[in-house]
């Protein structure tokens, strides 16, 4: 709406579901046009387009799919990437109007697992909030009883670890992980995390979200004739924008906080780059955005990721390099695993956790 207020124009043409078209505007010499065309074609593919006019009911009947792997015991996760401004949070969180992804994903899980019988299960959830580069346990005390609290009251956030267990999971130590039992218990923990989000306003967005948000949602359906269970863990990532700090005019913290998030997000093109190119060597360690994606990506998880990108001529440049980012993104391929176990090997690995940590703590 802002981009047409000033007369901007569209450069984006989804062709059909599959396939879009960006008009890239070619450099103009300064006296006249240069010959040929005004404009650089460039054709994208991936396995779903959307367009402006899409209903957030269509994209979620889309991918509800691979939310249904978390139940069968597979580690799923789903992530929005793009410009500031783009609509990654719409995309993921939506409105009272017209929800998105995460809360039509917490009805879907509990229409499902109620509709199972001879099963039982157990959910548990938590939230990590990546803010300049710090970890922040969003339902732990602290930060539950001061929205949007400070940095330095945040007691105990030095304690939150990313580590993988012995199949190569991401787990974080220390974080505070909350038991539901019900889609309205999980719909509380997730509003109240988001309230607790950081945000400003931009001239690119009247809600710029200044940290990426990951919500962890754990669940365990056990066979109740076999005791057999499928442990599956799906990770919903709002990923802050990638943004222009000329373009979207922030100055002081705000501007730390492009800085932070620039480098999240260089960070984590380098190792898309790297999966991409099959080196050996994969730079997860060189950020916490990557350490704790590193099972998504060129790990064992099904990974779905949104890019959300702006039709204006504007925007044409960071359009460009987001669809870019995703067709390198596309040619990752991870070696999917269920988690499968009986409720023996289960308690003993919960117990070998247990030991370690009380080793750790010494």
């Amino acid at each position: 709406a802002a981009e047409t207020a000033r007369c901007d124009y569209e450069v984006t043409r989804r062709l059909d579901c599959f396939s879009l078209e960006l008009q890239m505007p070619k450099e103009r010499e300064s006296h006249g046009l240069s010959a040929g065309p005004k404009y650089q074609i460039l054709p994208f593919s991936f396995d779903a387009v959307f367009g402006a006019d899409a209903k957030q009911e269509d994209v979620f009947r889309d991918v509800q799919d691979v939310i249904q792997s978390a139940i069968d015991g597979y580690n799923v996760t789903i992530f929005a990437y793009g410009q500031t401004g783009a609509g990654k949070t719409h995309t993921m969180y939506g409105s009272t109007e017209e929800p998105g992804i995460a809360p039509r994903t917490l009805d879907h899980l509990f229409d499902t697992l109620d509709g199972m019988s001879g099963y039982t299960y157990t959910m548990r959830c938590y939230m990590l909030e990546l803010y300049q580069d710090t970890l922040i346990d969003v339902l732990g005390a602290p930060q539950a009883l001061s929205p949007r609290a400070s940095l330095t009251s945040s007691p105990g956030k030095e304690t939150i670890k990313i580590n993988k267990d012995a199949k190569g999971t991401v787990v974080v130590d220390g974080v505070t992980e909350r038991w539901v039992s019900t889609k309205e218990e999980l719909a509380r923990a997730m509003e109240e995390g988001i309230k607790q989000r950081h945000i400003t306003e931009t001239k690119m967005n009247v809600e710029s979200s200044r940290s990426h948000l990951l919500f962890t949602i754990l669940v365990e359906v056990t066979n109740v004739e076999t005791q057999r269970t499928n442990s599956g863990k799906l990770t919903l990532v709002d990923l802050a924008g990638s943004e222009r700090t000329k373009k979207s005019g922030v100055q002081g913290g705000a501007m730390e906080e492009a800085k932070a998030i620039n480098k999240s997000l260089s960070a984590l093109g380098d190792v898309i780059s790297s999966l991409t190119q099959k080196e050996k060597h994969i730079p997860y360690r060189n950020h916490k955005l990557t350490q704790l994606l590193s099972d998504s990506l060129g790990g064992a998880a099904k990974t779905l990721m949104f890019v959300n990108v702006s039709p204006a001529a504007s925007n044409a440049e960071e359009t460009a390099s987001s669809l870019q980012y995703a067709a390198r993104a596309k040619q990752i391929k991870n070696k999917v695993s269920r988690n499968d176990e009986s409720q023996e090997l289960i308690a003993l690995r919960q117990e070998n956790l247990r030991l370690q940590r009380m080793v750790g703590e010494r």
